[in-house]
């Protein structure tokens, strides 16, 4: 029995399922659980104010 033939296979079988769900996830737009749209300004986050030198 030649188990290092079963380990390669198992690395490439493994290998080509990471490499699809890293396509996925890339082309999917890299959000886990849906794309995020901003209706208005309210979904922003706020601004930090910038303080006067004045």
């Amino acid at each position: 029995m030649n188990l290092n033939s079963n380990n390669g296979h198992f690395g490439l079988i493994l290998g080509g399922i990471v490499a699809a769900v890293a396509a996925m996830f890339i082309f999917g737009g890299g959000e886990l659980g849906g794309k995020k749209t901003v209706q208005s300004d309210r979904d922003l986050p706020p601004l930090a104010a910038e303080e006067s030198t004045r």
